[in-house]
C-alpha cells in the first residue's frame, strides 16, 4: 500500500514545501521504494511508493500529464476492459502505463465520472490546474483509506491518519462524541468521522471535490 498526502491552501497561498517533505517522510514505512513531492503554488502532492506490479516497475509519483496531476494508491482490476474504453477516446498503445496514469486519463475523457469507470481498490487526489481544482475519490468497498481536514484555509488528506496531524494547523482535540461511539458500541457509527476532532474519513464509492473556497463530498 503505497502512501499518499496532499495540501491545498485555499487561500492561494505557496504551500511549505519542507512540511510536505517532511509528511511525505512519514510515510515510508507505506511506500519504502521511492517518496517524491509535487508543487504547484498553493496545491502540493506527496507520494511514497510501494512498487507491486509490472507496471508500476516503471512508475513515479506524483504523477503529470499536462495540466493534471495525480498522488494515488490504487489497483485498477479490468484494465483491459478500461484500455478498450480509453482507445475509444483516442488513448491508445497505453497498456504497459501504471494504474495511476490510468486514472488520470480516465478523468481527462469522463472528468468525474471517471469513477464509474474504476473497478479496483483506490484511493486518490487529481488536481486540475487549468481550473484550479481537486477532485478525491475512494474506492467502492473502502478498502483504501482516505483521511482529510479541512482547518482554515487549509485543505489536508492523506491515506493515514498519523500523517495528518504533522500539519501545524490540525489540532490534537479529540471527537468525544466518536470515542463513545466506539466505547459504548466497538466501532464509529458515523463512518464520516474519526477520534480526532479536525480529521475526516472520506466515506466508501465517495468523492470530494474543492475548488476557490468550496470543499464538497458526495456519493
Amino acid at each position: 500500500m503505497s502512501g499518499i498526502v496532499g495540501i491545498i491552501n485555499l487561500d492561494g497561498a505557496p504551500v511549505d514545501r519542507r512540511l510536505l517533505e517532511r509528511m511525505t517522510a512519514s510515510l515510508a514505512f507505506r511506500g519504502p521504494d521511492a517518496q517524491q513531492v509535487w508543487i504547484d503554488g498553493a496545491a502540493g502532492f506527496g507520494h511514497a511508493m510501494l512498487r507491486t506490479t509490472f507496471e508500476s516497475e516503471s512508475e513515479h509519483q506524483p504523477w503529470t500529464l499536462g495540466d493534471l496531476s495525480i498522488a494515488a494508491d490504487a489497483r485498477i482490476d479490468a484494465r483491459a476492459d478500461l484500455l478498450a474504453s480509453l482507445a475509444d477516446h483516442g488513448h491508445s498503445n497505453i497498456g504497459d502505463r501504471p494504474d495511476a496514469e490510468l486514472i488520470l486519463r480516465a478523468y481527462r475523457v469522463w472528468g468525474d465520472a471517471c469513477v464509474d469507470r474504476l473497478l479496483g481498490d483506490f484511493a486518490f487526489a487529481i488536481w486540475d490546474a487549468t481550473r484550479r481544482r481537486l477532485f478525491c475519490a475512494r474506492d467502492h468497498i473502502g478498502l483504501k483509506p482516505f483521511f482529510y481536514a479541512r482547518v482554515g484555509s487549509h485543505l489536508v488528506f492523506s491515506n493515514t491518519l498519523t500523517c495528518l496531524r504533522l500539519h501545524p494547523a490540525v489540532s490534537t482535540r479529540l471527537n468525544d462524541e466518536a470515542i463513545a461511539d466506539f466505547l459504548v458500541a466497538g466501532y464509529l457509527q458515523d463512518i464520516g468521522t474519526t477520534s480526532f476532532a479536525d480529521i475526516q474519513r472520506l466515506p466508501p464509492a465517495h468523492v470530494l471535490v474543492a475548488w476557490g473556497n468550496a470543499v464538497q463530498t458526495r456519493r
